[in-house]
């Protein structure tokens, strides 16, 4: 398999880390520790285009301070659409991003920089060039994260289940979530240590 059929084939997952972020902003009130990285807020904010992936026709296309939090949005999720963009807020170490992401390349656009603090055109420059590298550094924690917990046997069997009962209106507890999340073995070792 070539390279182009590899990112077909797997184009969906962009979809799916869209709705586990959106799961997660929920569930753990917007702060998800990065492993390596530390705690960081995540806000869904002012645009949300959610995407039938069988039907790329089929679109809701939703605008406003909360578009998440809309009847459409729950609606469209429970027709089985993916979101495909969405405002991303970011803010980390006192410093906040906020872009659009693009589910099927994890693209952002419309990027907001944190407030640049230095003087001088060179010095302003390499600032932007550090706080673009350091969005994007954030935006692949959150997508590595995402693909750990994806790939794990725990995704079909309990995560996948606690999403849907989330999208017909449950409330998980942040320490169900933690547990889903944590590795295998991780918890085993912890359960030893008891």
């Amino acid at each position: 398999m070539d390279l182009v059929d590899r990112i077909e084939t797997t184009r969906f997952l962009g979809g799916e880390f869209l709705l586990w972020l959106w799961f997660s902003r929920d569930v753990l009130d917007g702060v998800l520790q990065l492993p390596g990285q530390g705690a960081l807020e995540v806000a869904l904010e002012s645009t949300l285009l959610l995407i039938d992936p069988l039907a790329d026709k089929e679109r809701v296309n939703i605008r406003g301070v909360d578009p998440l939090g809309s009847l459409e949005a729950e609606q469209a999720l429970l027709r089985g659409k993916l979101p495909r963009k969405v405002g991303l807020r970011l803010v980390f170490e006192q410093s906040e991003w906020v872009a659009m992401i693009d589910a099927a390349s994890l693209g952002l656009s419309g990027v907001k920089l944190p407030v640049l603090l230095s003087e001088g055109e060179e010095e302003h420059f390499h600032e932007r060039m550090r706080l673009l590298e350091q969005l994007h550094d954030l935006v692949q924690g959150l997508y590595r994260h995402f693909l750990g917990v994806r790939l794990a046997p725990r995704w079909q069997g309990e995560l996948l289940p606690a999403m849907r009962e989330w999208l017909h209106g449950e409330v998980m507890e942040s320490d169900a979530y933690e547990a889903l999340h944590t590795p295998a073995s991780a918890s085993k070792r912890r359960r030893k240590s008891r």
